[in-house]
């Protein structure tokens, strides 16, 4: 009997225990994170123009597979797995907010050295990329980012999805986390991401699922929902209109996670940019109708 006490006393303790901040001047001017080895992908021959593609929250470079193998017959295709997803490192530290993982993403472009480079970023992903996009406007970026992809993107203050509001209740978020199964997440997420559910792929669910029960996996999850509102999104948002980076804008129209509203807001204060609103498509069009997207993009690059 005591020992459960104990436990559910951790338990609220760290569910209620404060947060550091998360500000661009404490988490990119003045950044501590510290290194590590992203896992990824290439595809395609080095001497083409790179597109990085960096995926959405509870994802891995998995998702892209649909469309990488079109793309690489004319790009060098890179995706990459950011901090806390599929075979990448999950420390158990609070770095993990969309500022840390572009610090992460910067240093990975450096350290490889890619040039005429695209970078295209979906959800939490698109996050990550304007966070770069940003920091390239400001001149902290080694490496020009010649063209912008922004995929249903988070890039405004919004109310989060219901299955990420809960997580981030003290208590209810740390018992939801570890007590439902990496199945049940998985198959939660996809129904909520796909505007026809028929269309979700058995392998994403699975692979899913097994991103998912990693070890460390769930922590990673936990402090992403923890910190994935930046507290000064309201100073940041008003940047976006600085950018100047040729930018592309896909959005679904039954996106339900980040409504296509905030794709058009998008697109009117990225003054370079082009916006496509797909029909009768969600929040991952990667996967739901995946050859819109690759055309998209191919059209894009051509320009």
């Amino acid at each position: 009997m005591k020992r459960n006490i104990l436990i559910l006393i951790s338990i609220i303790f760290i569910g209620c225990s404060s947060k550091n901040p998360v500000t661009w001047d404490s988490r990119v001017s003045n950044s501590h994170i510290k290194p590590l080895n992203l896992a990824y992908d290439e595809y395609g021959k080095e001497h083409y123009k790179t597109i990085l593609f960096i995926h959405g929250f509870g994802e891995s470079r998995y998702t892209w597979r649909f469309i990488v193998k079109q793309l690489s017959k004319r790009y060098h295709i890179i995706t990459i797995d950011l901090k806390g997803f599929g075979e990448s490192p999950k420390t158990e530290d609070e770095d993990y907010s969309v500022y840390d993982q572009a610090k992460l993403v910067q240093e990975f472009i450096e350290e490889k050295g890619l040039k005429h480079l695209t970078v295209a970023g979906r959800s939490f992903g698109g996050g990550v990329a304007l966070v770069l996009a940003l920091m390239q406007e400001r001149g902290l970026l080694k490496t020009k980012i010649d063209k912008l992809i922004l995929i249903n993107t988070m890039s405004y203050k919004q109310h989060l999805p219901s299955m990420m509001w809960l997580l981030q209740k003290p208590i209810i978020g740390y018992l939801g986390i570890h007590l439902l199964s990496a199945d049940t997440i998985a198959k939660e997420a996809y129904n909520y991401a796909f505007s026809d559910d028929s269309l979700i792929p058995k392998d994403s669910v699975e692979q899913s699922a097994k991103m998912i029960d990693l070890p460390n996996a769930k922590y990673a999850y936990k402090q992403t929902v923890d910190y994935i509102i930046p507290d000064d999104i309201a100073k940041v948002e008003k940047e976006y209109r600085d950018i100047k980076i040729p930018t592309l804008i896909i959005w679904g129209r039954d996106d339900v996670s980040i409504p296509y509203r905030f794709g058009e807001r998008l697109h009117k204060d990225i003054e370079n940019s082009i916006l496509i609103i797909l029909d009768n498509v969600g929040h991952m069009p990667q996967e739901e109708a995946p050859e819109q997207v690759i055309e998209a993009i191919e059209e894009f690059e051509k320009s």
